[in-house]
């Protein structure tokens, strides 16, 4: 009787562990029976115990007959579940799943092959799934390989009601005992295990490109994945009986003249091709009725600037190096054109040739709060790490991400940084992204699983040029991903992960409301002293918008050193500010302090970043207004608040005012206000009006 290898377990019982099991056993006690017969044998002192060990093998028997194995679970430790397994190895169900990737959280199950009472089975995705519940209902024990950390929490994940056997042998940690670790697939070459020659060169990273072809309507790629999911079931059986021999005989366990049953038989797969495999096991491909396509299309998007002018986004794939060459795309509407840079300067201008609106850059662009540069002689390192929490957060959805400051990583993060602080100085709003999270969140082909499929899915999305007739090569694709979030960004159907500290790394979000992104309006109003500025911003306040000023931000450092907030004190605290901390500290302290009002206005934009933090923030709905006003005017207006003539030449001149003019450049509408105040009110009405339409 094969159960005879649970009811020779005594370490379920109170008070026997390992070595207490391994003493019955050398003194003939090699069964629950036999311990029962023993301590009948005793005299009555130990009586109290005696009953309780009567009772507990009572119960192990009832469980047993049951097949109950959740109550044998509880009680052995998992080193020792095989034991259970052995004890009912028609109903031992092995399973291992294929999926369209890693994530849970993006990804989903394809096809889920299983082998019950010596059965090979398959569930293809969108067939009905009754005969693979049913198995899991009827099974004692499962067997995967890595099953805790992937198989299983898929298969709970789209099947929320299942109930899996308690019993589950991962044999990615099982199979230790063999003195090998690793992929199945090096366990089972160690093994001398073999699979068929076709399957030589197919790994685990095949299968969502099986499927693919499949979804594009090739049948004999579903039945080549059938083929390798029914060889990996088979290799688990045969890692199993290898490790349960080698468990057997290092726990000593009484096997008198009962043998293990085997899991792996010698089957006649191995010369059968996949066709021939799924015919022979009535394994039906379903017809695709309708290509797939991408999760979201470049037609959901919104691809307009606030003046219905269409968004050009530059989309660079950088490198660590300038001795390496980056992927540059530049998207304008649905057409991209890509080249190959190498340099920073060329990068740089032709960047600046194309005038984009946003560039999406695929770097890490931020430090881990608390590092100060790349390196690992940062006096931070062993403190703060060498990863963002944008980093965990994709680690924790199973999105393979390098932390930004690992060695081989610490030359790109440097040089993200230093190209994203050039445009941002510019006034260009620059954003983070990382195609391989965009492609897997999209459903498009990851550049590592076919270059050929991840440019049919891009052009599925929707994105034309002559990357789809012309070679290009896998940077320049990438480099067209990270241009698509960028525009998924603009359209609201984002996700920004990470925090205010380390900045945000940008993915597509699909299930997202847009409503509040879409309808909000943020006017940052900047020009020279004297212009009308605050009169503007006072103006949007009574029309209902909320009033934010970096001065703000300013006063409150101001009295906590106790100084008049004066305009002379505010500016010297502001090129402090902006020295230490960095303009966008400053702009995000104010916009921290706004919280989340529908419609913002702005005052007092100094610096191009501004520009770029405040488009990096808001999007589309933010809107640049340079204010003009001629010199005489600006000079007579300052006089008028009471101040002199000297004291507007000396805030004229202040170095903080210095680069208002070149905001000019960077805004998207330019307000004269050089007549009277009702006039100027018309134009401000008039602005809303059109960005409200």
């Amino acid at each position: 009787m094969t159960d005879n290898f649970l009811r020779s377990t005594f370490q379920h019982l109170r008070g026997i562990g390992k070595i207490r099991e391994l003493q019955l056993w050398e003194s003939g006690i090699c069964t629950w029976d036999d311990l029962l017969r023993q301590e009948k044998m005793q005299l009555k002192l130990l009586d109290t115990w005696k009953s309780q060990i009567e009772y507990e093998i009572e119960q192990s028997i009832k469980h047993l007959n049951s097949k109950n194995t959740d109550y044998f679970v509880n009680l052995l430790p998992k080193s020792e579940y095989y034991r259970i397994a052995l004890a009912f190895p028609e109903d031992t169900l092995f399973v291992d799943i294929e999926t369209t990737g890693l994530s849970r959280y993006y990804d989903d199950i394809t096809l889920i092959g299983w082998c019950f009472k010596d059965q090979y089975s398959v569930y293809i995705k969108g067939e009905l799934t009754s005969d693979f519940l049913d198995a899991v209902g009827k099974a004692a024990a499962v067997v995967t390989f890595n099953g805790s950390q992937f198989d299983l929490p898929f298969i709970r994940q789209e099947f929320p009601d299942i109930r899996v056997p308690m019993c589950h042998i991962d044999l990615r940690y099982f199979s230790k005992i063999l003195g090998v670790s690793g992929g199945q697939k090096l366990i089972e070459e160690h093994l001398g295990f073999e699979r068929p020659a076709i399957m030589e060169k197919m790994r685990g990273e095949s299968a969502p490109l099986l499927w693919f072809k499949y979804q594009l309507g090739d049948q004999k790629s579903l039945e080549e994945l059938i083929y390798y999911n029914f060889f990996d079931i088979e290799g688990m059986k045969y890692i199993l009986d290898h490790a349960i021999q080698v468990s057997l005989e290092r726990s000593m366990i009484p096997r008198k003249d009962v043998l293990p049953t085997p899991y792996f038989k010698r089957i006649n797969a191995h010369n059968t091709h996949p066709s021939e495999f799924c015919h022979s096991f009535n394994i039906s491909i379903p017809l695709i009725k309708e290509e797939p396509g991408p999760a979201l299309l470049l037609n959901d998007l919104w691809l307009k600037k606030y003046d219905s002018e269409q968004m050009k986004v530059v989309g660079i794939d950088l490198s660590g190096s300038e001795k390496r060459f980056s992927g540059w795309c530049l998207l304008e509407g649905s057409s991209a054109r890509t080249k190959r840079i190498s340099t920073d300067q060329d990068l740089i201008d032709k960047t600046l040739e194309a005038k984009p609106d946003i560039i999406s850059i695929d770097s890490p662009l931020s430090l881990p709060c608390g590092r100060k540069t790349v390196f690992d002689d940062d006096p931070g390192r062993a403190k703060y790490g060498i990863m963002r929490q944008c980093e965990r957060i994709l680690k924790k959805r199973g999105i393979n991400v390098y932390p930004s400051l690992i060695q081989s990583m610490q030359g790109l993060t440097k040089r993200g940084i230093e190209l994203a602080n050039y445009f941002r100085n510019l006034g260009i709003p620059v954003i983070e992204s990382y195609p391989g999270a965009a492609q897997d969140i999209l459903r498009i082909p990851r550049k590592g699983v076919s270059t050929e499929y991840l440019m049919h899915g891009l052009g599925k999305f929707g994105i034309i040029g002559e990357y789809l007739e012309n070679e290009v090569t896998h940077d320049e694709l990438d480099a067209i991903t990270s241009a698509i979030v960028a525009l998924s960004f603009w359209d609201g159907r984002f996700e920004a992960l990470g925090n205010k500290d380390e900045d945000y790394l940008i993915i597509p979000r699909i299930d997202v409301d847009t409503q509040l992104w879409r309808k909000r309006i943020v006017i940052g109003v900047s020009g020279p002293i004297a212009t009308g500025k605050t009169t503007a911003g006072s103006y949007y306040q009574e029309k209902g918008f909320s009033y934010g000023r970096y001065s703000q931000v300013l006063e409150e450092m101001a009295r906590t050193r106790s100084l008049e907030p004066s305009r002379e004190n505010l500016q010297e605290i502001g090129i402090e500010v902006n020295r230490e901390y960095g303009q966008r500290w400053l702009a995000s302290q104010m916009i921290e302090k706004l919280g989340c009002p529908e419609h913002i206005v702005i005052d007092g934009l100094r610096f191009p970043e501004d520009n770029a933090f405040l488009a990096e923030t808001f999007g589309p709905g933010f809107v640049h207004v340079f204010i003009e006003s001629p010199a005489p005017a600006r000079e007579d207006r300052y006089l008028k608040e009471g101040h002199s003539l000297k004291e507007y030449k000396k805030a004229v001149a202040h170095r903080v005012e210095q680069d208002v003019s070149r905001l000019h450049s960077s805004a998207h509408a330019a307000i004269s206000n050089d007549g009277s105040i009702e006039e100027f009110h018309r134009k401000l009405d008039s602005l809303i009006s059109s960005l409200s339409k």
